[in-house]
Parts: structure tokens; C-alpha cells; sequence
């Protein structure tokens, strides 16, 4: 699991070092790396800046670790797996150019080097959020519970390249999730808690669906239940992109595949592609995010290798839509506004 480490905004509060908290973890880290991403002021605020950012929060969240955002503007991940960081780096290099290359250490070999770095670094401040009342968590898990499936579960065609439909997928609709959890839906690791209680409660009747429909059928799949088996192809479970990395996604893949499922990974943006191997993930399908950035380059080469029939665009504008069409890629959703 990824952190983030800003300190709260605090009037004449000194920021906290950040050489001190990396020498007290570095002792539990081994076989580990730490990718930083160095301060241009050129990319302040440009929009290369921001992709750079996301792909190191995608980079932690797939592979762990802990993100720094210091004061003079510099962003360190550190803690992550080896293969991710490097493929961070590497995503970096092609997004902001060599000369401007992210730095790579490898620890604990590296631990002097990363701690000399750090030595005049202090965490940057951020304004404070909202801490999650966790004495209230089994007030919101009763109105969790009270959603009917109705209001919960959003459906949406899916369209082959040529505009045929191919199926339907039934996902949960996060505005009705965010609703049931006010005043605390910004909370990520509430709002994920949300989604795997509504997917695991709704399972039966998506399943009994899914199972014994025809053409293309994905619903949500929480991490700890399996579907009835079905005889009838085109039943897919999909799962968060915060799942991979984790070691049993393969395991449950192959469970899935002996009941007749298949696997979905969704939430696949252009920025996790500069870190991920799309065609080396453990899933049938992979749902991709559309962004402008989706177009450029960098993003279309890492999709070059995985055959189009794997591949589905969601939250496509128009724009999205006729890039998906020219790479013979499918849609889910209507193209939106």
C-alpha cells in the first residue's frame, strides 16, 4: 500500500526533515528502490509536470512505497518494488526528456546516496484534510447496507470498434457511493471499503446475471468472493488497478477461469502504462481511462503489443472515440459530453 507524506499546513510550524524519517525506515526496506523526480521549474506547472506526478502515485500504488513531496519542489518514491521503479524511471525519462532524467536508487545499497539527498529536504506543507472519524464507520457501513442495488449499480453498453454492441457492463456508481458516505467520501481507503462491501453484497445477483447471460457481461468482483460457475462465455469479474502487485491476483484469475470467468483490470490510465506491462498483467481485459495523454506516443507504444480484442476504452469523449476506433479498440459507456 502506498502513503503520502505532506505535513499539514501549520502557521510558524517548522516543516518536518525528511532525511530523519528516511533513516529511521531504511533499516526495514531491503530488495527495494526509491525513484526521485527532481524539481523543473520549466514543468512547474505544466501539464508534463502533472502526468509525471501520477505516474509515480500509480508507481506506488501498484508497487508500494512511500511518496515525499519535499519543499523545494522534488517528489521521491521510495520503498517501491525494483521492476516498478525502474519502469517509473524509465516512464519519466521518456516523459520529460534524459537530460532531465528521474534519479534511481537501489536500496539498502544505495541508502548513502538517497540519505545525503535528503539532508537538506523537509517535507513540503499541504492544507490539512479531514481525518476519517472511525468511530462513525459502523454508522456509514448500516447506510452502506440500506443502498438498494437500483441506485447503487450503473449500467453501460459495450461497443466493438465498428459500433456493434457486445454486451453490458454494471458497475457501481460512485456518486451514490459518495452520497451514502457524507460527509467522509474524500476518504480513499473509506471509499474503496465502500466498494468492496457493495460488490461483495451484490455479487449474488450480478453473478446469477453475469452467469447465464449472453455476449459480453462485467460486474464489479469483490477480492473475496467467487462467482457461481457458468457455462456460458463472456461472464467478466473486474477489479481495481490497486489490486496489481498483488500476489494473488494470478491465483484468483485462475480460480475465476475454472468457474467460466474471466478477469477485468479497470482504472488503467495513460500515466500507469509508463509503468505497468499491459500485456504481462493477470487479466482477459484490461479497461483503460481515457485522457488526452492516452494519444500520445508513449502511451500507444506500451498498447502496441497487447491484441485490441484485450483492450476497452472507458469515459471516452469524441475524441476518445475515433482514437479507439483507429486502434480497433471496443468502448463501454455512451461517449460523454
Amino acid at each position: 500500500m502506498s502513503v503520502m507524506r505532506d505535513g499539514p499546513a501549520s502557521p510558524g510550524r517548522k516543516p518536518a526533515a525528511l532525511a530523519p524519517e528516511l533513516r529511521a525506515m531504511l533499516p526495514r526496506l531491503s530488495g527495494v528502490a526509491a525513484v526521485l523526480l527532481p524539481e523543473i521549474p520549466a514543468l512547474r506547472l505544466g501539464r508534463r509536470r502533472r502526468l509525471a506526478e501520477t505516474l509515480l502515485e500509480d508507481a506506488a500504488r501498484i508497487g508500494g512505497g512511500a511518496l515525499y513531496r519535499t519543499g523545494s519542489g522534488q517528489t521521491l518514491l521510495c520503498g517501491a518494488a525494483p521492476a516498478v521503479a525502474e519502469r517509473a524511471a524509465a516512464g519519466l525519462a521518456r516523459l520529460l526528456g534524459t537530460a532531465l532524467a528521474a534519479t534511481l536508487w537501489r536500496l539498502p545499497e544505495d541508502a548513502a546516496e538517497l540519505l545525503a539527498w535528503a539532508a537538506p529536504e523537509a517535507v513540503a506543507a499541504r492544507p490539512a484534510e479531514p481525518a476519517t472519524d472511525w468511530s462513525a464507520v459502523a454508522e456509514l457501513t448500516a447506510r452502506l447496507d440500506a443502498v438498494q442495488a437500483e441506485r447503487a449499480l450503473k449500467a453501460e453498453p459495450i461497443l466493438g470498434p465498428d459500433g456493434a454492441g457486445l454486451g453490458r457492463r454494471i458497475r457501481l456508481d460512485r456518486a451514490t457511493l459518495a452520497e451514502a458516505l457524507a460527509p467522509l467520501d474524500r476518504d480513499r481507503d473509506l471509499l474503496a471499503h465502500a466498494e468492496e462491501r457493495l460488490a461483495s453484497r451484490l455479487l449474488p445477483g450480478l453473478g446469477a446475471w453475469a452467469a447465464a447471460g449472453a455476449g459480453l457481461r462485467l460486474v464489479p468482483l469483490p477480492a473475496r468472493r467467487l462467482p457461481p460457475a457458468t457455462q456460458s462465455p463472456g461472464a467478466v469479474g473486474v477489479v481495481p488497478l490497486g489490486l496489481v502487485g498483488q500476489a494473488g491476483l494470478a491465483a484468483q484469475r485462475a480460480r475465476l477461469a475454472g468457474l467460466g470467468w474471466q478477469i477485468a483490470i479497470a482504472g488503467i490510465g495513460a500515466a500507469a502504462l509508463g509503468v505497468l506491462r499491459p500485456l504481462a498483467l493477470p487479466a482477459d481485459l484490461l479497461l483503460l481511462r481515457w485522457s488526452g495523454e492516452m494519444a500520445e506516443r508513449a502511451a500507444v507504444a506500451a498498447l502496441r503489443a497487447v491484441p485490441p480484442a484485450r483492450l476497452l476504452l472507458t469515459g471516452a469523449d469524441a475524441e476518445g472515440r475515433d482514437w479507439a476506433r483507429r486502434l480497433g479498440i471496443g468502448l463501454v459507456g455512451e461517449v460523454a459530453a
